[in-house]
């Protein structure tokens, strides 16, 4: 069969439409930048162009996904792995960029660009890959394939147009400086349907009336200083991103938009929005996909993070007491309506919390994309790796052992707190409060407190998940900075000694599903995509470094 029929060009890059266009932001012409992680990662990628570098790291995330999920067959050697489907006699062959670390686990990294599919060359495009996938299975992947290339072609403007950054650089900027983001998700790029730079937002104000709100905390009084526009006492202002407003406007054709816009800057997320003061920033839906999901927000979702204050004071008293610093940023505020496209989170700014403290404060998934750029070259990468494991496990895992309670602290939601002299690890920021795990009844006995599951994804049925949920948060945590430290597997035994110093003595629970199970779970991001979410996220078992380290 023609790899042509399989892989035709997609015309995706004429069908998108440009945001922020016209945004006037001023974008380096340097296609390398810093020394950064996340340009180097891929060592086998010659001279390829930015666009079939994009392309290619598309296709890897897509194909070790599909192997570690278990959607195709697999065989390994040393040197190569073959691919395969029930339904199929044809053959995918991938030779190996270097031997994986673990058996029968593949990173993309570990993928080269010698693949063949029936002995011809294919394109090197995720939209290929799961277009093959498709005929494979029998099954409609087309708005799959439109979602990779748009994915691609948004990591390719990013390359373009690499950011610079160094431990001074204000948050922002490093909120803005990643590049391949996500180093696992095919579509860790996507913005589906928006190509653009997403450097600036508009922000419109609609007002609606405040009876049909859910508010929480002194909404109005944190609204008063981003908008001077007058409304009447019985409506309320909620701030929209220009491309949400016609979303807004269909679900509320009541609402009044008011004359007034101002600029904001996303963040990593895209739907928080730095804005001009420096106490706060917002959060807000926005309909588009950005990676997994459309990036709306649950009503459930926009109250829950301000009504969560008793806990939150738990969890940061608990990692004190573990020896670490933990500094949650409070959402002061916050606005629901009955629809998830309007609402309104007011969240404490990365800016007032570092001018509180005197760190440096620096968003972990970009903080690993330029680790040289804070640490250095020949810096003792042993020892920062130790410094980040003992803050990291006494910061995300005091609230599981003594609360049953477990923060989603991915590397986009935790914020490194380093200081600006000796560049040490001081501790944490988290953030985004909306994604926590709980075994309500552990989370009773140790608090009297009762807490808000409504969201059915919140609540676990046992202790024993909670575990094995924040297990499978901080080992990929752990991964991205052994990786960035080019550490290996001694980097995972380091880790493994600094959670064995952890884990208290008698702990058998901890000690079982954190360092004596060969098994982890991760998301599989593949498989819902292709086949959706239900009650729970879907998830694969995927080889426990923790464990396998002391194998090797």
């Amino acid at each position: 069969m023609s790899c042509f029929f399989l892989c035709k060009k997609s015309d995706a890059y004429s069908s998108y439409q440009t945001a922020g266009s016209d945004s006037g932001t001023e974008m380096s012409n340097s296609t390398t930048g810093t020394t950064d992680t996340a340009l180097t990662a891929f060592s086998n990628m010659g001279e390829l162009s930015n666009q079939e570098r994009a392309d290619f790291a598309s296709f890897v995330r897509v194909a070790s996904c599909m192997i570690n999920e278990k959607l195709v067959e697999s065989s390994f050697t040393d040197e190569a792995i073959t691919i395969w489907h029930p339904n199929s006699t044809d053959r995918i062959f991938v030779q190996l960029a270097e031997k994986p670390v673990v058996p029968g686990f593949v990173h993309p990294t570990e993928l080269s660009t010698e693949i063949t599919y029936n002995g011809i060359s294919i394109p090197l495009k995720g939209s290929c890959m799961m277009n093959i996938f498709g005929r494979w299975a029998g099954i409609d992947v087309s708005k799959l394939l439109l979602e990779l290339d748009n994915s691609a072609i948004n990591l390719e403007a990013t390359y373009s147009n690499s950011p610079v950054v160094n431990l001074d650089s204000p948050p922002i900027d490093w909120e803005q400086s990643l590049i391949e983001g996500h180093p696992l998700h095919p579509w860790h790029k996507c913005r589906y349907p928006e190509v653009g730079d997403f450097k600036t937002a508009k922000l419109y104000f609609v007002a609606i009336p405040r009876a049909k709100m859910d508010v929480v905390g002194d909404y109005s009084k944190w609204m008063k200083r981003l908008i001077t526009a007058e409304v009447d006492d019985n409506r309320i202002v909620l701030p929209v991103h220009e491309l949400q407003l016609p979303n807004v406007l269909d679900a509320f054709p009541e609402v009044q938009v008011l004359p007034q816009t101002v600029t904001g800057h996303p963040q990593s997320s895209l739907r928080t929005i730095s804005v001009t003061s420096p106490d706060f920033c917002i959060k807000i839906p926005l309909r588009i996909k950005v990676t997994s999901i459309v990036r709306t927000i649950r009503p459930w979702a926009v109250t829950i993070g301000h009504r969560l204050e008793p806990v939150l004071q738990l969890i940061e008293r608990g990692v004190q007491d573990f020896g670490s610093s933990l500094i949650i940023a409070r959402e002061f505020a916050a606005a629901a309506s009955r629809s998830e496209h309007l609402g309104c989170i007011v969240r404490e700014s990365t800016e007032s919390i570092a001018a509180r403290t005197g760190d440096r404060i620096i968003v972990c998934a970009a903080m690993v994309e330029h680790i040289d750029v804070i640490w250095g070259e020949d810096s003792d990468k042993t020892l920062v790796l130790r410094e980040f494991c003992k803050h990291l496990f006494r910061v995300t895992l005091p609230s599981v052992l003594l609360h049953g309670f477990a923060l989603q602290a991915h590397m986009q939601n935790l914020l490194i707190r380093i200081d600006p002299v000796t560049r040490a690890i001081k501790g944490f920021v988290a953030r985004d409060l909306g994604s926590f795990r709980v075994h309500r009844l552990a989370f009773y006995e140790s608090t009297a407190l009762d807490i808000d599951t409504s969201w059915m994804l919140t609540s676990m049925d046992s202790l024993e998940k909670v575990y094995a949920y924040i297990l499978g948060v901080v080992h990929a945590d752990v991964d991205s900075m052994v990786r960035a430290l080019k550490l290996g597997m001694e980097g995972w035994r380091i880790a493994r000694r600094e959670l064995e110093n952890f884990v208290l003595l008698g702990d058998e629970l901890a000690r079982r599903v954190w360092l004596d199970s060969p098994m982890c779970l991760t998301h599989a991001h593949v498989s819902m995509q292709i086949y959706g979410v239900e009650n729970e996220c879907r998830v694969v078992s995927v080889p426990n470094r923790f464990y396998y380290c002391q194998q090797t």
